[in-house]
Order: structure tokens, then C-alpha cells, then sequence
């Protein structure tokens, strides 16, 4: 990459209440590096609980993008975010368990649809436990802050994300 030149982004969004990054550009540690960083910082100012990432776009990948990609779910995983990854095309599939790449901790779906379907699911376990009051208290609780930020558009993702059970 040219000295001074901007190093191309991944567009970030939030959609039924995950952080969504597509990834529709060829990789490279300069883009998987500011990836990281929009990426947590996103999930830090927003609070969301979800992250998928979208690889439809990604024709080629070798095992240091894949790492990369991989320790950013991590990171995302501490700041207490359940990751997806979604889209990857077979070629991509194929080089990755050529290469004895290890998907053991990767949640992964052939596309985005099955991934907020997922999503839904990893969200609704977490719950499962709750007894009927600790729900009754959760969605108190949930109806209590929806009022007292109701102009609050990052609480109104969280809430939102929170009642739909993703």
C-alpha cells in the first residue's frame, strides 16, 4: 500500500440487533488490522451482543487472514459478544481444511439469514436457565430502561436486540 494512502474499511452496521461486518474487499494485514480496531471499538460504543461477520466477498484466504479474522472473534468474545461467521465460499472452505485449520470454537452458517436464525438460538439458551420469576424480573427490568431511555438510540438497539431474544 502506497505511503499516505487510506487504508480501505469494512462497513460496520447493526441489523436485528448484531453488529454486522461484510467483508467484500481482498484482505490484507493492513485491512484485517483496521478491521480490528473499528470493529471493537463499534462493539464498545454500542453494547451489542452479537457479531457476524459476512465473508461472501472473500475469494481468497490463506491461514494468517483466517488467524486474524479468528482473534478478533476472540477479542469480540471478551468484550462478551457470541460470534458468527457467515457467507465463506467453497474454494475458501476447501483451502482452510487443506491447510488443517482448526473450526472447533467457530460458529459458522452458509449465509446471513441462518445466522441471525443462530444468533436467535446461542441468545435463547443463554436464557433457558432463568427460572419464570428471574424472566418475569429480565423483562421488568427491560421495560423499566426502555422508558428511562426511550431518546437513547444505542439503548434502543440493546432493548430491542434484548426483546426479540437475539
Amino acid at each position: 500500500m502506497v505511503k499516505g494512502q487510506e487504508v480501505p474499511r469494512i462497513p460496520l452496521q447493526i441489523s436485528q440487533g448484531c453488529l454486522i461486518a461484510s467483508i467484500q474487499i481482498d484482505l490484507t494485514e493492513e485491512i484485517l488490522h483496521q478491521f480490528r480496531q473499528d470493529l471493537l471499538n463499534r462493539l464498545h460504543q454500542t453494547g451489542v451482543k452479537g457479531l457476524i461477520i459476512d465473508l461472501s466477498g472473500v475469494e481468497v484466504m490463506d491461514i494468517e487472514d483466517f488467524e486474524a479474522i479468528n482473534t478478533t472473534l476472540s477479542m469480540a468474545s471478551i468484550m462478551g459478544a457470541k460470534t458468527i461467521l457467515t457467507g465463506f465460499q467453497p474454494g475458501v472452505v476447501s483451502s482452510l481444511v487443506d491447510l488443517n485449520v482448526d473450526f472447533e470454537q467457530i460458529q459458522a452458517t452458509l449465509n446471513l439469514d441462518h445466522a441471525f436464525e443462530l444468533m436467535q438460538q446461542l441468545n435463547s439458551e443463554k436464557y433457558a436457565d432463568l427460572n419464570e420469576a428471574e424472566q418475569e424480573k429480565v423483562e421488568e427490568n427491560s421495560i423499566e430502561i426502555e422508558e428511562n431511555f426511550e431518546d437513547n438510540e444505542s439503548a434502543k438497539v440493546c432493548l430491542d436486540w434484548g426483546k426479540s431474544g437475539i
